[in-house]
C-alpha cells in the first residue's frame, strides 16, 4: 500500500522555460545558438545542480567557450531564475494529497541560485514533509546516493513509496531501491499514475 508520495520538481510541479526566456533576449540567431549550446545545453549545467562548483566557477568555464559573448552570457544567467514557474495545479494537488494523509517529499535536481531565488518561495512546498535537493547534497539524480539520502533521512519504506519524475533514467534508479514510479509527461499522467495505485 502506498503511503508516501515523492515528487520531482522540474517538468512535474514546476517548469523551467529557458527557451522562451532566451528568446526574449532577441539575440541574433548565431549568438542565440551559441548561448543555448554553451550555457543551457552544456554538460556544465548538471554541475549547477550538483552544487560543488560556484556560479562564478561555472560561468568562467562556460564563458571560456564563447569569450566574445561573456557579458551577454553572464547577464542571461543572472536573470534566468525568472524562467522557473510553479505549475498552476501543483499547490492544489499536493494540498489534496496531504489532506488524504499521505506523506509528501521532494526529490529534485536544482542549483542553489535557482532554488533559493525562486523555488523556495513556491506555494506547493508548504504541503511537503521534507525535501532532498541536489545542490544541498552534492549528488544528482540518477546517482544512487541521492535516493539513499531521501530514504534514510525520512525513514521511508521504499515499497510504500510512489515517485513521480519526468526522466526514465531517474525512475529506473528509484526502482532499483524498490520504489514504485510514474514517468510524468503532464498533469494527466500524474492523475493516471495516482489512479493506478488507488489514489483519488
Amino acid at each position: 500500500m502506498v503511503r508516501t508520495l515523492i515528487f520531482d520538481i522540474g517538468n512535474v510541479l514546476a517548469d523551467f522555460n529557458w527557451r522562451a526566456y532566451l528568446a526574449g533576449w532577441k539575440l541574433p540567431e548565431e549568438e542565440r545558438c551559441i548561448v543555448e549550446r554553451e550555457l543551457f545545453l552544456s554538460p556544465l549545467w548538471k554541475e549547477i545542480d550538483r552544487g560543488k562548483l560556484s556560479d562564478e566557477e561555472i560561468l568562467t568555464r562556460v564563458c571560456s567557450k564563447a569569450p566574445r559573448l561573456e557579458e551577454t552570457i553572464r547577464k542571461i544567467y543572472g536573470g534566468a531564475a525568472v524562467a522557473v514557474s510553479q505549475n498552476d495545479y501543483a499547490p492544489g494537488l499536493l494540498k489534496r494529497l496531504k489532506e488524504q494523509g499521505f506523506r509528501i517529499y521532494i526529490l529534485s535536481n536544482y542549483g542553489k541560485t535557482f532554488y533559493e531565488e525562486r523555488l523556495s518561495h513556491f506555494e506547493f512546498l508548504r504541503y511537503t514533509d521534507g525535501q532532498v535537493v541536489s545542490y544541498q547534497e552534492g549528488h544528482i539524480k540518477p546517482e544512487p546516493e541521492i535516493y539513499e539520502k531521501l530514504l534514510s533521512r525520512y525513514g521511508i519504506c521504499p515499497e510504500e513509496a510512489l515517485f513521480f519524475d519526468d526522466l526514465p533514467e531517474n525512475c529506473r534508479a528509484a526502482e532499483a531501491f524498490g520504489i514504485h514510479t510514474i514517468q510524468v509527461d503532464g498533469y494527466e499522467s500524474i492523475l493516471r499514475g495516482l489512479r493506478e495505485y488507488g489514489i483519488g
